[in-house]
C-alpha cells in the first residue's frame, strides 16, 4: 500500500475549460484506492468508493484499519463536491459596478446662498424667513449648485449605477412626507432621468432626513443585483420632522439611528454638508461607516466632494464565471499576490458565493489603480487552496 496525499490526477497538466478558466481533472476511476492506516493522530486521506467516484478525503485520526479512518464507500470525510472535475481551477473575474442612491435634501433652505445663511433673491424669504444677502450679484444658491454638480458627476463617472431619492418627496403635500421607493431607480442608464427629475424640482418643505434614509435603505433592499450598494446623502441643515413631534423638532438621534440601520443592512452612507451651518455631520458619517463628512460652501466644493466620493465608492466587488465547487477551498490573488480572507483587510464572499469583495488595503489598491487583476482559485473538497498557476 502507498500513502495517498493528492489524487494522482492533481499532477496532470492543466487543460482549457472555458475562457479565463483552467482546471486539473479529477474524474473517477474504475476502482477506489485505499488510504494507509492513519493511526490515532495522522492525516492520510483515502479516496474513491464502490464505483470509483470523485476524490474524497478521509478524516483520519481515528482509523484502526487500512482505510484512513473511514469506510471504503465514503472515505470517512466530506462528501464529494458537485463538480465531477473537481481539482485545480483558476477563474478570472469581472469587476461589477457600484449602485449609488443619491438622497438629496430639497428643503426650502436649499434656495439660500451656499456660502451664507441668506437669500440670493427676495423670492426665498417666504419659505425660509432668511434675509436677503448683501452683494447678491455673485450669490450662488444651494440647489442649483448641487444639481449642476450632480449633472456633471453622473455624466462623467464610470462604473457606477446611479439612482435618486428626494426629501421631502415632491409628490407629498406634507412638508415632512417621504414616499417609499425612489424617484429614479438605480440603473446603468439612469443619468438622463436623474438630470430631468432634479431640474424640475424647486426647494420646499422641511428636512425629514431620518425618514429619507429609512426609505432609501428599504428601497436598496429591493435591488437584487450582486453590486455593492451605498447611499450618498447631501443636506444643508439639521434634520427635523421627528416622529410624534412638530415638523420643526430636531431629529438628530433618529437620523443617526436610520443611518446606522443602513450600514447594518450593508449600505455605507456618504455625507455632504451644504452651506455654512450644517453643524457637525461627522457623527452621521461615522454612523454610516465613512468616517467624515464633506463640507461644501461653494459650487467647487460640491463638485470636488462628488468626485471624491465617486472614486471612494469605486467597486471592489468581482464576479466569478462560476460558483466554487467548495467555498471552503478558495484562494484569492490580486495581481499575483495572495490576499488573506478578512472582512476588514482582505477578501470576503459577496451577496453570493459567486462574488468576492476586497476590503481595506486590497480595495485601496484597486480604487487607486495600483492593482487591477483579481483571480480566484478553486480546490477539491478537503484539500488546501492550490498555488497560483
Amino acid at each position: 500500500m502507498k500513502a495517498i496525499g493528492l489524487p494522482e490526477c492533481a499532477v496532470r497538466a492543466t487543460a482549457p475549460l472555458i475562457v479565463g478558466l483552467s482546471f486539473v481533472a479529477c474524474s473517477g476511476s474504475s476502482k477506489g484506492v485505499e488510504g494507509e492506516n492513519a493511526g490515532s493522530t495522522g492525516y492520510n486521506p483515502g479516496y474513491g468508493g464502490a464505483a470509483g467516484g470523485n476524490y474524497n478525503p478521509g478524516a483520519g485520526g481515528n482509523g484502526t484499519t487500512s482505510m484512513g479512518g473511514g469506510a471504503r464507500e465514503t472515505g470517512g470525510g466530506s462528501p464529494p463536491t458537485a463538480d465531477a472535475n473537481c481539482g485545480e481551477q483558476t477563474s478570472n473575474t469581472t469587476k461589477l459596478p457600484t449602485d449609488v442612491l443619491l438622497v438629496l435634501d430639497k428643503s426650502g433652505s436649499m434656495s439660500e446662498s451656499i456660502a451664507d445663511d441668506c437669500c440670493c433673491s427676495s423670492s426665498c424669504t417666504n419659505t425660509t424667513g432668511a434675509s436677503t444677502c448683501s452683494g447678491t450679484s455673485n450669490c450662488t444658491e444651494r440647489w442649483p449648485a448641487l444639481t449642476s454638480a450632480v449633472d456633471a458627476t453622473i455624466s462623467g463617472a464610470t462604473g457606477i449605477n446611479w439612482g435618486l431619492k428626494l426629501f421631502s418627496s415632491p409628490s407629498q403635500s406634507s412638508s415632512c412626507g417621504v414616499t417609499q421607493g425612489a424617484e429614479v431607480a438605480v440603473g446603468s442608464n439612469s443619468a438622463t432621468a436623474i438630470q430631468t427629475s432634479i431640474a424640475n424640482v424647486s426647494p420646499s418643505g422641511n428636512t425629514p432626513t431620518a425618514r429619507a434614509v429609512t426609505a432609501a435603505r428599504a428601497y436598496l433592499q429591493t435591488v437584487t443585483d450582486q453590486n455593492a450598494k451605498v447611499i450618498l446623502l447631501a443636506t444643508d441643515g439639521e434634520p427635523n420632522c421627528k416622529s410624534g413631534s412638530s415638523s420643526t423638532s430636531s431629529d438628530v438621534d433618529g437620523t443617526i439611528a436610520a443611518i446606522d440601520a443602513a450600514l447594518t443592512a450593508g449600505y455605507k452612507v456618504y455625507v455632504i454638508g451644504i452651506g455654512p451651518s450644517v453643524g457637525n455631520l461627522d457623527n452621521f458619517a461615522v454612523a454610516g461607516g465613512t468616517d467624515h463628512y464633506y463640507p461644501a460652501t461653494s459650487a467647487a466644493d460640491l463638485a470636488n466632494a462628488l468626485a471624491a466620493i465617486s472614486v471612494a465608492v469605486s467597486s471592489c466587488t468581482f464576479a466569478m464565471s462560476q460558483s466554487p465547487p467548495d467555498p471552503n477551498n478558495v484562494a484569492v490573488y490580486l495581481d499575483g499576490a495572495l490576499v488573506p480572507m478578512s472582512a476588514t483587510n482582505g477578501w470576503a464572499f459577496g451577496a453570493t458565493a459567486q462574488t468576492v469583495i476586497l476590503n481595506g488595503a486590497p480595495c485601496e489598491q484597486i480604487t487607486s489603480g495600483a492593482a487591477s487583476k483579481v483571480q480566484v482559485l478553486f480546490g477539491c473538497a478537503g484539500q488546501p487552496p492550490p498555488p497560483i498557476l
